[in-house]
């Protein structure tokens, strides 16, 4: 089993690259290529699917960093 404290630190520095992307890429300058509402990806304009991949990405960074600190 790998030491708790270096895990636990190699998680949090995971969430916050993951949310720093997250940030510059659900704002202005990151969202500029995805902003059209073709094709359409789960039956939304590709802007709506994009957002939601961050979304759904940020509950597994979520899910993650909570079985890593409550282990």
């Amino acid at each position: 089993m790998p030491d708790r404290s270096r895990l636990k630190r190699t998680a949090t520095h995971i969430a916050i690259a993951y949310f720093l992307a997250m940030a510059i890429g659900v704002t202005f300058p990151g969202i500029i290529p995805f902003n059209t509402i073709r094709p359409f990806m789960f039956g939304v304009p590709f802007v709506f699917a994009w957002y939601l991949c961050w979304i759904v990405g940020s509950v597994l960074v979520f899910t993650f960093l909570y079985w890593v600190f409550n282990e």
